[in-house]
């Protein structure tokens, strides 16, 4: 058990019949998967479900993106990556699929896009998912559910809370990883710092009051977009252009309450004391009290990065959220790469999903991370303190109805 949740090792699964939920979106273009990490860090879960009969379903983006399509290519990358067939079915629940299902003894079938079926993504109770047609008809047909999608996990959809009601159901060993870690850089005894950045400022903003109302980091170092809105609310004037991109993704915040939060917490919070400016097409690191507005705010500057570098390798749990600016810009990477760097000197670092894992990745820093989170949205709601229902689903039914089944054997 790992936070209240079962996992492979709290039940017998060698040759049961498991309906495996995992996320697999990735980025493709014209047919082609750019970024495989995802499908690795399944791998681990699918060997050990080696000699069981397993039904996965996965998804890819969703209706109405140019890369809303069928998961053929993803079950040969699978194939490719696990060194086994994982054999592809182009429906979910159609006879088709249910036929080849009852006839396949052992081995890996990948189902259809999930999200092709219009009641994936109903917004209903797990009780009502679980009376879908996706459920109904899929889970007489297996002993168990296992779900290793902690990426998409933050989503109450039909084939994560659905079947929770209907079959025993544990986390795989993904989710295990993503929890012990992302646990770690929340109760760990150690120090921490949280370097939060990218432009989503209400998810930096949720995670920031969760980690300094109840004490759990020492320092908030703040990049990004997020840290422009910060300085703005000190009074800085940043300009027009860059004021507009701060407007645009706040998202609702209470400006006056954000105020008195970094008035309480100043102490606490590290902002940036010069940017990357973008000006004539060239990079200049301008002091902030000397920006007049003049040219768009591309990332943090020279003396920010090297206060970071300094402050960042002194706490236990280093915790890092979105990108510091533009890293796909070399000219504008400096920050984020630099920090990364920083982070990964810490005696625990911990990298969230999204455009930040991406970054470690393109300079290998990923590597050398105690954990990188395949989870953008799910990471920043746990770090948050919410709960995922996909997951609290499958510990509420654990609880009161599947543990007590199991160990009288029914």
């Amino acid at each position: 058990m790992i936070e209240g949740l079962p996992t492979l090792d709290d039940i017998h699964f060698s040759g049961k019949n498991i309906i495996l939920r995992i996320d697999i979106n990735a980025p493709i273009v014209n047919s082609t998967i750019l970024d495989t990490t995802r499908f690795e860090s399944h791998i681990p879960t699918l060997e050990e479900l080696d000699g069981c009969k397993v039904v996965i379903l996965a998804h890819q983006s969703r209706a109405g993106k140019k890369d809303f399509t069928t998961l053929e290519a993803h079950a040969k990358t699978l194939s490719k990556l696990l060194g086994r067939e994982v054999e592809y079915i182009d429906e979910v629940f159609g006879n088709c699929a249910i036929n080849r299902i009852k006839e396949k003894k052992r081995g890996y079938i990948l189902l259809e896009n999930i999200r092709f079926y219009a009641e994936e993504t109903l917004k209903r109770s797990p009780e009502e998912h679980s009376n879908s047609l996706i459920v109904q008809r899929l889970a007489p047909l297996f002993d168990l559910y296992v779900n290793d999608a902690f990426s998409a996990s933050h989503r109450a959809q039909a084939s994560l809370v659905g079947f929770p009601p209907v079959l025993p159901s544990i986390v795989g060993r993904l989710v295990e990883k993503e929890i012990k870690a992302l646990s770690t850089a929340l109760k760990s005894n150690d120090s921490k710092i949280f370097i939060l950045g990218g432009a989503k400022i209400s998810d930096s903003v949720k995670v920031m009051k969760n980690v300094l109302t109840r004490n759990i980091a020492e320092k908030v170092a703040i990049t990004g977009v997020v840290a422009n809105y910060f300085l703005m609310l000190t009074g800085k004037k940043l300009g027009e252009t860059n004021e507009k991109v701060v407007e645009e993704n706040k998202e609702g915040i209470d400006d006056e309450e954000m105020k008195e939060f970094l008035k309480k917490y100043s102490k606490k919070i590290i902002l940036p004391v010069d940017l990357g400016v973008e000006i004539e097409g060239k990079r200049e690191d301008v002091d902030i009290n000397e920006f007049d507005g003049d040219g768009r705010i591309m990332d943090v500057g020279v003396n920010t990065i090297s206060i970071l570098a300094e402050e960042i390798p002194k706490y236990g749990v280093a915790v890092i959220n979105g990108p510091a600016g533009v890293f796909e810009d070399e000219r504008f990477s400096l920050g984020t790469f630099e920090i990364l760097k920083s982070v990964a000197e810490a005696e625990f670092s911990v990298v969230g999903g999204g455009h930040i894992s991406t970054a470690a990745r393109m300079i290998g820093i990923d590597k050398e991370m105690d954990h990188v989170s395949t989870g953008g949205g799910a990471s920043i709601r746990f770090l948050s303190g919410e709960k995922l229902p996909a997951l609290e689903v499958i510990k509420e039914y654990w609880e009161k109805k599947w543990s007590r089944e199991i160990k009288l054997g029914t």
